[in-house]
């Protein structure tokens, strides 16, 4: 999927929020400065510049999305783990999670929504053009069903059974969706970040890095009357 016009300023702004959602896959001395000024989880902010831009453009790639809601599942799981005293259920942390990941399943593998991004989710070991050529094949003949989408752009069956599952039949096991979470978050990584965002964040963490001295420079001034 591609925006004719995306909410972020430049590559380098996307490439900043990629390496906020995966920290452990980024260059950590970039990230230095702004952990020196926040306690928050740089997971967090990535979501919230990604529910910003999807107020600002009204849609997102699917992977965008995605990224955001599975991630936002993990924190609140994480969260509740580190209390003492849990504010979340655990029946709540399954809708949590469910949800989230059922609209991951949806938004790759729908019939409406799949064909679009064939090619951009298209599987490393086969020709791009034969992965779209074969998913036309399959749409003209009417084929509807998830699992045949899934194949086209390499998602794993076990991530349609979930989606099935959660929607259709008992909900699993805490353990189990987090564990499932934490694979499609490693899906997303390889089959879109890595291939569709490849720019450096240096621009955009120096354009963040001014924004905040321009801010507290104005707070020192306005503090002298």
């Amino acid at each position: 999927m591609t925006l004719q016009f995306p909410p972020w300023r430049h590559d380098s702004e996307l490439a900043m929020v990629r390496d906020w959602f995966f920290p452990d896959r980024a260059k950590q001395e970039l990230y230095s400065t702004i952990l020196s000024h926040t306690s928050q989880d740089l997971r967090q902010r990535a979501i919230d510049r990604v529910n910003l831009w999807l107020f600002k453009a009204g849609h997102l790639p699917p992977a965008l999305v995605a990224t955001a809601s599975l991630t936002d599942a993990l924190i609140h799981d994480e969260s509740r783990r580190s209390l003492s005293v849990t504010t979340i259920s655990d029946l709540a942390m399954q809708s949590i999670y469910a949800m989230a990941f059922a609209r991951f399943v949806n938004g790759f593998v729908d019939r409406d929504v799949a064909r679009s991004y064939a090619a951009e989710m298209a599987r490393d070991d086969t020709p791009e053009g034969e992965e779209v050529t074969r998913f036309s094949a399959s749409a003209a003949k009417g084929e509807s069903s998830m699992y045949a989408h899934a194949a086209t752009i390499g998602m794993p069956q076990r991530f349609v059974d979930l989606r099935h599952q959660v929607t259709h039949a008992d909900m699993p096991n805490l353990m189990y969706l987090r564990r499932m979470t934490e694979q499609a978050l490693d899906w997303i990584w390889e089959r879109w970040w890595v291939k569709n965002v490849t720019g450096h964040p240096e621009r955009a963490l120096r354009e963040l890095e001014d924004r905040r001295r321009t801010s507290r420079e104005a707070r020192d001034a306005t503090a002298w009357f």
